[in-house]
């Protein structure tokens, strides 16, 4: 196992464990967001038939400048009541299978009516207001293929073809353990020298804004036992998140646990601030970080690490950074890579970041704006306002 290993290799380390999700069969109401994993072709021509695209009348181009009678409609979803002849029309609506002989149609507000029928105006282009069979899309036609992610008129797409269930890279499940005797979940009246979830609910959020599906949130106390019991049984996620427990003291027992069931750790601990305890580890396919229990390093350990092992096993990449420009002077100095958070907004074409440096890893107040990490290597930093910099993205962007 890699003791104590720089930000970059702990990420090297994490994707080189990481293996992209086998394809899975979904529901169409579900596969939003997902990536393909074979092509989508066209079952028949679209449209299906020459459509109308304008309600009026279906006529013939040689009945240009003269009056025509109207003979039956053809209304959409159903079959049209005559046919077009010379001097013959057939009234139409928008989205309605065209008549048989019909070379245009002719919009309603281009009509003039007299004792007849109607005149028609003194050109009319052949196939005009008509979407011809076929014209959007041949059948056979590969619409989308392998890598294309599901957008919503991909969806519309797909529910065209009669698609119900579709091969995609399904959603990562991730499984959540927050340990510790003095962590109380939400709603249960707090003790003495106790202290009410936030970890737990923050990554219940962030894996929902990663768009991916949460398996389960548990809470383990500080015995083998309780860990035990909380990793028993099978693989129940992809991805296994644990917060506190990873440090070095009586009550960290994390590693121990993980060992025991059989999980192989990669590394432990990171030259980074926040979260220096970090732990990572596999078994049989499915990942485990042990997240320091302070919920800022928490937040870094899911926006650095989790967040891009998530990307890889669904084949999606992330947005790199963005260059801004800070808001406030900023100084740090250590001997490990600091991330700091920030605050983020746009004004015009510049990047505007406000860093919002706390009293420390526990401390979530300061932070509760921040939407962007803020990268310094280690040694002493003195940065004015103004001075160039690069953040990347905890979330999704908002400005």
């Amino acid at each position: 196992m890699h003791k104590l290993v720089d930000p970059d290799l702990a990420l090297r380390l994490v994707l080189d464990a990481t293996s992209e999700l086998a394809p899975r069969p979904t529901a169409l109401a579900r596969a939003l967001g997902l990536v393909l994993a074979a092509p989508v072709r066209a079952d028949r021509d679209y449209p299906p038939f020459d459509r109308a695209a304008m309600d009026g009348l279906a006529v013939k181009v040689d009945d240009a400048g003269k009056a025509v009678r109207v003979r039956g409609e053809a209304a959409a979803g159903h079959e049209a009541t005559g046919s077009v002849e010379p001097g013959l029309a057939v009234e139409v609506m928008t989205g309605a299978p065209c008549p048989p002989g019909t070379e245009a149609v002719v919009p309603r507000e281009d009509l003039t009516a007299n004792i007849q029928g109607f005149v028609l105006p003194s050109h009319v282009k052949p196939y005009q207001h008509i979407a011809g069979r076929g014209s959007e899309c041949a059948a056979g036609a590969a619409v989308l293929a392998p890598g294309d992610v599901v957008t919503t008129i991909g969806v519309a797409v797909l529910a065209s073809f009669g698609v119900a269930e579709v091969s995609v890279i399904p959603r990562p499940r991730v499984a959540v353990v927050v340990t510790g005797d003095e962590i109380v979940p939400a709603g249960k009246p707090v003790g003495p020298g106790q202290i009410r979830d936030s970890n737990g609910a923050m990554l219940s959020a962030m894996v929902a804004e990663a768009d991916a599906e949460l398996t389960s949130l548990r809470f383990a106390g500080d015995s083998p036992g309780a860990l035990r019991e909380a990793l028993r049984g099978p693989p129940e996620a992809e991805v296994l998140l644990l917060t506190g427990g990873v440090s070095a003291g009586k009550y960290d027992l994390v590693p121990a646990a993980l060992a025991e069931a059989g999980f192989e750790l990669v590394f432990h601990k990171v030259q980074q601030k926040p979260g220096k305890p970090l732990l990572f580890g596999h078994r049989a396919g499915q990942l485990v970080f042990g997240l320091p229990g302070n919920p800022l390093s928490v937040h870094l350990g899911f926006t650095r690490y989790v967040l891009e092992a998530l990307a890889k096993l669904r084949r999606r990449a992330l947005p790199g950074p963005q260059r801004g420009e800070l808001m406030a002077p900023l100084t740090v100095r250590g001997e490990r890579t600091s991330f700091v958070l920030t605050q983020v907004r746009r004004n015009g074409s510049t990047l505007e970041v406000t860093p919002l440096v706390g009293r420390g890893s526990a401390d979530v107040f300061a932070s509760a704006r921040a939407r962007a990490y803020l990268r310094l290597e280690p040694g002493a930093h003195a940065l004015p306002v103004g001075a160039p910099v690069e953040v990347t993205w905890a979330g999704a962007p908002v400005y």
